[in-house]
């Protein structure tokens, strides 16, 4: 076959996935699944502290705090809460899971859904791959310059990069964007070969079912969600939503109070 017909050919060819990796193979580093929570004490006592100031409208004497009370909690309108007890129990139970979310996030996007793209195989239409990559980088530099910010304090802010310069930062987007777009197509293969189809019958149950849940009318969902949108993003979001959950399940919480395991 000519050299010409061959890269033409490789031109047309759809980017797709040959071989999805195991992700409950990859094992997850002690030092990301071991979060060690402040003392909840201290932490809660802060918190009301802050509150407090917030809502205070007398000057204390330098070295005295002001006290919380219910009718400050209540103008904070938490669904729920009208009392101090109240609100330091909600603290002490959202403080975790917050920690927790938060952790396995960082894990999911930094460390393990990287790891899945790496290790399995694909065949990459690189022009489709460089679009996409470049879409992303187009995207990062116009909210960077939104917010008034550096490339270099946008990848800081953004992804908590150390100091990189400019052009290791637009190097680093284009990283993402190429894993984002390979996990994308990763994902619809993988919830494809569990049964689950992404197709217009599907995205029309998928619309009147969010419409139920949401309680917005049919056309404003459509808006919100197209179907294009649809077939490319909700695949990779239902199985980010698979994998966080399997994270989760390793994550492990130990309070500053407790003495720290020896070596």
């Amino acid at each position: 076959m000519p050299d010409a017909m061959k890269k033409q050919r490789k031109e047309d060819m759809e980017t797709k996935v040959t071989f999805i990796y195991d992700y409950k193979s990859i094992g997850l580093p002690e030092e990301m699944t071991a979060i060690r929570l402040p003392d909840m004490d201290d932490f809660i006592e802060n918190q009301c502290r802050g509150l407090a100031e917030k809502h205070s409208t007398i000057e204390l004497p330098k070295g005295q705090s002001h006290l919380l009370t219910d009718d400050m909690v209540k103008k904070e309108e938490i669904p729920g809460v009208e009392t101090v007890e109240q609100y330091r129990e909600i603290l002490k139970k959202e403080i975790p899971a917050a920690v927790v979310s938060e952790q396995v996030h960082a894990i999911l996007m930094n460390y393990l859904m990287p790891q899945l793209v790496e290790r399995s195989t694909f065949e990459i239409n690189d022009e489709e791959a460089t679009r996409e990559s470049m879409k992303r980088l187009e995207a990062f530099e116009a909210n960077a310059k939104e917010r008034e910010l550096t490339l270099e304090e946008a990848g800081q802010k953004d992804f908590g990069l150390p100091a990189m310069d400019e052009g290791q930062v637009r190097q680093y987007v284009l990283y993402l964007g190429r894993t984002s777009f390979l996990f994308r197509i990763l994902a619809r293969e993988y919830l494809q070969r569990q049964g689950q189809i992404f197709d217009l019958a599907s995205y029309s149950s998928y619309v009147k079912e969010l419409t139920e849940v949401s309680g917005m009318p049919e056309e404003q969902v459509r808006d919100l969600v197209p179907v294009h949108v649809y077939m490319e993003e909700v695949p990779a979001l239902t199985m980010l939503d698979e994998m966080s959950a399997w994270i989760a399940q390793q994550v492990k919480l130990e309070s500053e109070s407790e003495p720290k395991p020896k070596d």
